[in-house]
């Protein structure tokens, strides 16, 4: 069960951290850090709840852009140990103890991209955000959390 809740963590931060790269580089559309606030993805979404200003997205963006370099690199690192894995595992080839060092190292990668977050996080909430919108973040947050853990309690009864 611990490791279910670990890959799938892992797999809901990959694939935040991949629409927050996307929209960040732009999709043409308009959406968050494009001079409206769409519904496009979590980021427009979020922009909508939090109802923030033109300012806020682009004080934001400009934070993004800052962290941006960090987080593509651990990305690509990410990407490299997890060909190292596909290579190591390949043709239903099983080495535990190349495995087990591979998965450590992705593991500290994975650290470093969860603190990279919330760093990120942490700087939006503390620069950018006032106390109303500080208040609705923490109401998503509780709402974000009660979600996951209703995924859980459904992953641990077997779906039923």
């Amino acid at each position: 069960m611990k490791r279910i809740m670990i890959w799938s963590s892992l797999a809901l931060l990959l694939v935040a951290t991949g629409i927050f790269v996307v929209r960040a580089h732009g999709s043409g559309r308009r959406g968050f850090g494009r001079g409206g606030c769409s519904h496009h993805g979590p980021l427009g979404y979020l922009a909508y709840e939090l109802n923030l200003s033109d300012g806020q997205k682009s004080q934001i963006q400009s934070m993004w852009k800052a962290e941006q370099p960090a987080v593509a690199s651990l990305l690509q690192e990410l990407a490299s140990e997890n060909r190292e894995m596909d290579s190591a595992t390949a043709q239903g080839n099983l080495d535990d103890n190349e495995v087990a060092a591979i998965a450590a190292r992705q593991g500290a990668t994975v650290t470093k991209l969860l603190v990279e977050k919330e760093r990120l996080k942490s700087k939006v909430y503390t620069t950018v955000l006032n106390p109303e919108q500080r208040t609705k973040a923490d109401e998503l947050q509780k709402k974000w959390r009660s979600r996951l853990d209703y995924v859980a309690a459904r992953i641990g009864d077997g779906g039923e």
